[in-house]
């Protein structure tokens, strides 16, 4: 177009390439907000879990407050408290103490958290997310609503995912916002084909990246300077200038690159965990759990044993018995 400002099917080529720009901001704003009411269900279905657990275990402490200790009730109401509680660690950092009866109370955040679990009681956690795009927990207990802050779990991701979705909004809203103002800013300034001021290009709606092309007429672009005539060009380089000024493309690469950057190393830390919890639940399989080798080394020396003891009484009742006979 800059070769041929005059030419119609030049400038239409380059209004279909700012609807191409300006369809990728709207997509975009789009896939944010596709991820956000992701977020949102996921955060609430965690909820409702992280409920159900805690319900679930107060009905167990209750359990054994009723169950004689030592007992083999008591031994599977244990059994399901330590699985109730490991589902709970899954989705956020959970401290536990116990009394002499077995029953848990259970603190979320850590051991300064909020008490959710005492006795036969069980408080409710919330979620919400506020219009910054920060996510909110807190927990319901004999009326009083504390806030819950989570540093693991999947509670803590998704806190953070909420966090880094707000953020990439923001920057995103703030590339659009000065790409629309600054394209049309150098539009106002030039020419179109007719000799009139240039018409806005761009057109936003509720929010700065959901960007649309208002221009519909490509003789309307604006390529001559104020002064320039049909064949001048000099507004079209201001508008080459205000690319590599205006930063946009570099903008975006940077956040695109720090966005990939974060998740690689959230990666990483996650296979790093997922190795320390699976040699942790090794260690505990090896200290309480059963080996089947072992059991079986242990039944046949008992058969043998039994066996031996066997023998013996009935040796032993054989002699008895001659001894008897010999009368």
């Amino acid at each position: 177009m800059s070769a041929d400002p005059t030419s119609v099917p030049a400038r239409a080529v380059m209004l279909e390439a700012a609807k191409t720009a300006a369809q990728a901001f709207a997509a975009t704003g789009k896939a944010l907000d596709t991820a956000a009411t992701e977020l949102d269900s996921s955060a609430s279905q965690a909820v409702q879990s992280l409920n159900s657990l805690g319900t679930a275990l107060a009905k167990v402490n209750d359990g054994l407050a009723r169950t004689p200790p030592g007992s083999s009730s008591a031994a599977q109401l244990a059994d399901q408290r330590d699985q109730l509680l490991d589902q709970m660690s899954t989705l956020t950092d959970v401290s536990t103490a116990f009394d002499d009866l077995g029953r848990a109370t259970v603190r979320l955040g850590g051991t300064t958290g909020t008490v959710f679990v005492v006795g036969n009681q069980s408080g409710q956690a919330s979620f919400a997310r506020n219009d910054e795009g920060a996510v909110q927990f807190a927990v319901i207990r004999d009326g009083v609503t504390t806030g819950l802050s989570p540093t693991g779990g999947a509670l803590a991701g998704m806190a953070e995912g909420a966090q880094r979705i707000a953020a990439v909004r923001g920057s995103l809203n703030g590339i659009a916002s000065d790409f629309t103002t600054q394209v049309n800013a150098v539009q106002a300034q030039g020419r179109d084909l007719s000799g009139n001021p240039g018409a806005a290009l761009f057109e936003t709606g509720t929010r700065p990246a959901d960007i649309s092309v208002s221009l519909t007429d490509p003789r309307g672009i604006a390529a001559a300077g104020a002064t320039g005539g049909v064949r001048d060009a000099s507004n079209l380089a201001a508008l080459q200038a205000l690319r590599t000024s205006g930063g946009f493309e570099t903008r975006t690469t940077t956040l695109i690159a720090g966005n990939a950057a974060a998740l690689e190393q959230r990666k990483t830390v996650a296979d790093a965990q997922g190795a320390i919890r699976d040699g942790a639940v090794a260690s505990l399989a090896s200290s309480s759990g059963v080996d089947l080798d072992s059991e079986a080394v242990d039944l046949l020396r008992f058969q043998q044993a039994y066996q031996a003891s066997s023998r013996v009484i009935q040796t032993a009742r054989d002699t008895f018995q001659t001894i008897l006979d010999l009368r």
